[in-house]
């Protein structure tokens, strides 16, 4: 979607580019459907921790190299019974390092800051569907697919697709769909409130850039607050999310980005 900085080689397994206050990061192992590495899950809990404190960076587009998004886990290195987390013979180092990643990645995404958008140009599977769920927006192409595919291979699920789902779409339908492992088309993501819209494959990149772009123009403070009151409102009473929402008003009256869109409003009525 964006020109690459030049700052890491074309072949890193994650892609860093900046335009207009827009950081995409491209997972990038093409040829393995940006199946999961070690050393991809490392860059990218580097870049979140990077972008989440550059003033520069006003969204966060996650996306994929090739013709995936994420096809989760490396199906090769589980058919070798091996893990990118350490040894199989140490369970406990293994469980460690991939809790480490986890919260690294889809719940520092989940958590992050600033506005966040999964880009789907592909597929996207298993922990893959999961850091894809734990952005804040998901736009998709009509050709891609979210694929909870875990118990497909007799596993239950990881990166927290488990919770991102129940939270998502209820625990029944979370359940059936862990359950049943069956692919969830562009359109059926959108009826389910997993896809936010759905674009050509031909208009894919234009349709994105223009809603990321109009993010872009809305007040940073304002998007800060916006997450910030649907995090409190997603585990506290209505009392409490609502005296958090004052609190935002109040300092959000006394911003220039306030004080400079009443001054378009008003201008624009004369």
């Amino acid at each position: 979607m964006t020109d690459n900085t030049g700052e890491v080689p074309e072949s890193a397994p994650l892609l860093e580019s900046m335009d207009s206050g827009v950081l995409t990061l491209t997972l990038n192992r093409p040829a393995q459907r940006n199946a999961l590495s070690l050393e991809m899950l490392d860059m990218l809990a580097e870049a979140l921790d990077r972008a989440a404190e550059n003033d520069r960076v006003h969204v966060v587009v996650l996306t994929g190299s090739g013709r995936g998004f994420c096809a989760g886990g490396d199906i090769k290195t589980l058919a070798r019974g091996e893990s990118i987390f350490g040894p199989v013979d140490d369970r406990d180092g293994r469980i460690a390092r991939q809790i480490s990643s986890q919260r690294a990645t889809s719940v520092r995404l989940w958590d992050f800051p600033k506005p966040t958008v999964a880009a789907l140009n592909g597929h996207a599977v298993g922990a893959g569907m999961a850091l894809a769920l734990a952005c804040d927006l998901r736009y998709s192409t009509e050709s891609a697919e979210l694929r909870p595919g875990f118990s497909a291979v007799g596993l239950a699920g990881d990166f927290g697709a488990t919770w991102l789902l129940n939270r998502l779409v209820g625990r029944s339908r979370a359940q059936e769909l862990l359950y049943f492992a069956e692919p969830i088309s562009s359109r059926r993501g959108v009826d389910l409130g997993l896809v936010n819209a759905v674009f050509a494959d031909g208009d894919f990149t234009t349709g994105v850039r223009k809603r990321v772009e109009a993010l872009t123009e809305r007040s940073r403070p304002a998007l800060e607050a916006i997450k910030s009151n649907i995090a409190v409102a997603n585990r506290a009473d209505l009392a409490t999310a609502a005296d958090a929402e004052v609190h935002w008003h109040v300092r959000l009256l006394e911003t220039p980005q306030h004080r400079a869109a009443i001054d378009q409003i008003l201008s624009g009525r004369g």
